[in-house]
């Protein structure tokens, strides 16, 4: 067999096994590691097996270059062995103190403070040339990120190197309706639209992560996309039909943010008449979120209880004891447009599980609408659905397990690891080699 090419992936975060990041990890896995190499944005030491070269860009370094042009942005680094060094650990932590201070904010005033330090900031090194040049890539791997100064840096790459690429859309990363008639919001889509469109018009092909999102990017940028998501191994795991609690189990483990704990507040609400004679169902939601005193009344009340945080593999054991998988979004008209287009790992997760999906959210956005489309899940779009459609598999339990099988079917039409391997080293090999003989 021809040696695969030489990728470089241009991404955000370090590379970790086991966190729950790990759509990216998840593809690579079919890849010789010594034909991998990953240039990423953050001050954490990566840690996996698929990879062994790597270039780290320092955001908090980028910053600092901003008054210390000295400053060294950028370094090639190895995996993680140990306990990072004293300098690289403040530097993580100043990080992830910035980052928790963004998010719990949600400022668009913030996010366009960030992408200043990197218009002006110093990451344009001779380390990153010559990090690059000399793993001489056969082609870039660009995942398309909701930031400008990711798409600068991945057109830099693209121009310094003269090779072809390949994008990856994971989100709504280009259209204005995540803005919310927000100005700054308009401003910072306007500037990033333009990086992205180049990065497109430079990619021989494009992959999307749901039917939702092919449909409508096939018709922004003219393209016939391919459908990527992470996969699931079907020679390890098969449906098993199996025995209900009493009461049933529903399981929720995830963010809270933009509006999701309302769409959970809901069903706490609707286990308050299915519960009232007697304890029929109940909700345990696991986050590492913390709640607001309004949050802890919505959402400990009625059979819900929130349990705190779980590890990786403390969620797959939860889950497994589940008889109900539980996926939200807002219901909220503007909020839920903020994840109009994603699809979460944690979907194939569930599919693999055979357990039955019970999911919140209004048909627009594209995991209800993969659900619906597949009959993968019981949807429920309004508050009064959550409520009619609960009773229903409570009065009616095998329908549970009926839900299990179809998501499970779904998991094998549409999400087996070697369909999915193939797809991506089939499309790689295809645009590096039509390059080579252009």
């Amino acid at each position: 067999m021809k040696a695969l090419p030489n990728v470089l992936v241009v991404s955000t975060n370090a590379w970790r096994d086991n966190t729950g990041i790990s759509t990216l990890i998840e593809l690579f896995k079919v890849w010789d590691p010594d034909r991998l190499a990953q240039v990423y944005t953050r001050s954490a030491l990566p840690k996996t097996a698929i990879c062994r070269r790597f270039f780290q860009i320092s955001e908090n370094a980028v910053m600092h270059s901003l008054l210390r042009r000295g400053t060294v942005t950028g370094k090639q680094v190895e995996n993680e062995a140990g306990q990072p060094d004293g300098q690289a650990k403040r530097e993580l932590e100043a990080e992830q103190r910035l980052y928790k201070k963004a998010r719990k904010k949600q400022s668009w005033l913030l996010s366009c403070c960030r992408e200043l330090v990197w218009k002006f900031g110093k990451w344009k090194t001779p380390q990153l040339d010559a990090f690059v040049e000399e793993f001489s890539p056969d082609l870039l791997f660009l995942p398309i990120y909701p930031t400008i100064y990711m798409g600068r840096l991945q057109n830099y790459l693209l121009k310094k190197t003269g090779k072809p690429a390949v994008c990856y859309l994971a989100d709504d990363n280009y259209t204005y309706k995540p803005c919310k008639r927000n100005p700054l919001a308009y401003l910072h889509r306007f500037f990033l639209r333009r990086q992205v469109k180049r990065v497109v018009e430079r990619c021989g092909k494009m992959f999307v992560i749901a039917p939702k999102q092919k449909e409508e990017y096939d018709r922004i940028f003219g393209v016939d996309s391919i459908l990527l998501t992470k996969g699931i191994d079907f020679t390890k795991v098969k449906f098993e039909p199996h025995g209900l609690s009493d009461p049933i189990k529903m399981v929720y483990t995830g963010k809270l943010i933009i509006g999701r704990w309302r769409s959970l507040a809901a069903i706490a609400q609707a286990l308050g008449e299915i519960n009232r004679d007697k304890p029929r169902m109940t909700l345990d939601i696991y986050t590492t979120d913390s709640l607001t005193a309004e949050q802890e009344r919505a959402l400990n009340r009625n059979g819900c209880t929130v349990r705190g945080a779980l590890s990786l593999s403390e969620v797959m054991e939860v889950q497994r004891r589940a008889d109900i998988l539980v996926f939200v979004e807002s219901l909220d008209a503007k909020e839920c447009m903020s994840a109009r287009l994603s699809f979460s790992t944690k979907i194939t997760d569930y599919l693999k599980s055979g357990k039955c999906i019970f999911a919140v959210g209004v048909p627009e956005i594209a995991p209800i609408d993969y659900f619906l489309r597949e009959g993968a899940a019981c949807v429920a779009s309004s508050e009064e659905e959550i409520r009619t459609r609960l009773q229903s598999l409570c009065d009616h339990p095998q329908r549970i397990l009926e839900y299990g099988r179809l998501a499970f079917q779904c998991g094998e039409r549409n999400h087996s690891q070697e369909q999915i391997a193939s797809t991506l080293i089939d499309t790689i090999t295809e645009v590096s080699r039509h390059a080579d003989h252009r």
